[in-house]
């Protein structure tokens, strides 16, 4: 692979091909449990079934960052605290604030088309702080209601920040013993406040997962030792998919989590393959993440209503949200994705931060 080079047999560079794909999946995984779950919610029993799997995409989004975080932090030379958290702000922050305004604006503008959500001031504040805020029913919610999980991206990489740029710890050890013991306290105390308890849900091991997954690879990589890649993929693999329609409950972490970790361990030695499609739509993940729910509320409201002909044929429905909602995707990242980060980039490096080298928009890294 030009550009990049193999260091103990982990690609070392701006993107490993099993992390680009398998980002692409995860986003398509929850895309899928959205539609299915919302158009339950509007037709009822009539609808096709939830595909409650498809939620684990989170999961494995989640295993996902704490194997780029180590990567990252674990690279030799100088480690740099300010230039790693801008570069996590930047890649976040501008379009995560897009959808969000977007979502206020909508709820001013065409509440009816948003459900329960509400222009509140104080949510919309709480979201762009990345602030876990209850919503009107309680739920830690914020406005873009797929921002609950960056506001733990957010924690994460601030505890990343902690370890490796206040106590040199490089190899994120003591990151995976303090989620351990985060999750702890929260599966003994069960704590009642909703911020207690988002900080310190079970969830957040799932950080962990991922750098275990990194070290693991390391000593691994070897190679001869294909067997236990390919047998932790297709375990991960099936596991999940005999959950089809099954919601785990209080045991996400351990019915997702652990085979998403299972699948990304795998992943890196059974997807080397060259795949531009699904590198492109790697690519899209983050945007598509973020857009995907105007997509399906949209459809759901505005479009299905005028489809009588279709009645409750699902295939077609689930065809037309997907390619819609692959096309905003494409556009939002080529036209405001890319073009803010490549921009917010540009003016750091120019008030002399330092020489920073032009991010490849392949992963929410």
């Amino acid at each position: 692979m030009p550009g990049r080079r193999r260091e103990n047999g982990v690609i070392q560079g701006n993107l490993i091909p099993a992390v680009q794909y398998l980002r692409g999946f995860a986003a398509l995984a929850v895309f899928l449990f959205h539609v299915s779950s919302l158009t339950v919610a509007t037709w009822g029993p009539n609808a096709a079934g939830i595909d409650h799997v498809g939620a684990a995409g989170v999961d494995l989004f989640f295993v996902i960052s704490g194997f780029v975080m180590v990567m990252i932090v674990s690279r030799p030379g100088a480690f740099r605290p300010g230039d790693f958290i801008f570069r996590r702000l930047a890649r976040v922050v501008p379009g995560y604030y897009i959808a969000t305004l977007a979502v206020f604006l909508l709820a001013i503008a065409v509440p009816s088309i948003l459900g329960s959500t509400t222009a509140d001031v104080a949510r919309l504040a709480a979201s762009l702080a990345f602030v876990p805020w209850p919503d009107g029913e309680g739920a830690m919610a914020p406005l873009l209601l797929v921002g609950w999980t960056l506001n733990y991206e957010m924690f994460f990489y601030a505890l990343v920040l902690l370890m490796a740029g206040l106590f040199g710890d490089r190899k994120l050890y003591g990151l995976v013993a303090v989620v351990s013991a985060l999750a702890f306290v929260g599966w003994v105390a069960e704590p009642e406040n909703g911020t207690l308890a988002f900080y310190t849900d079970a969830i957040l091991l799932e950080f962990a997962f991922g750098i275990l997954v990194w070290h693991l690879h390391r000593y691994l990589s070897d190679e001869g030792r294909d067997v236990v890649y390919f047998v932790s993929f297709f375990a991960g693999t099936l596991f999940l998919a005999l959950q089809h329609e099954t919601d785990p409950g209080n045991y996400r972490t351990l019915y997702w989590g652990i085979p998403g970790a299972m699948i990304l361990l795998g992943g890196l030695r059974m997807m080397r393959f060259s795949s531009p499609a699904m590198a492109a739509l790697g690519d899209w993940s983050y945007a598509f993440y973020l857009t995907h729910l105007f997509v399906i509320a949209g459809y759901i409201r505005i479009v299905m209503p005028h489809m009588p002909d279709l009645g409750l044929m699902w295939l077609w429905h689930y065809s037309a949200m997907t390619a819609i909602a692959l096309t905003v995707a494409w556009t939002f990242h080529r036209f405001i994705e890319v073009p803010l980060n490549r921009l917010v980039v540009r003016r750091f490096a120019a008030r002399g931060a330092g020489p920073v080298l032009q991010p490849r928009m392949t992963a929410k890294a």
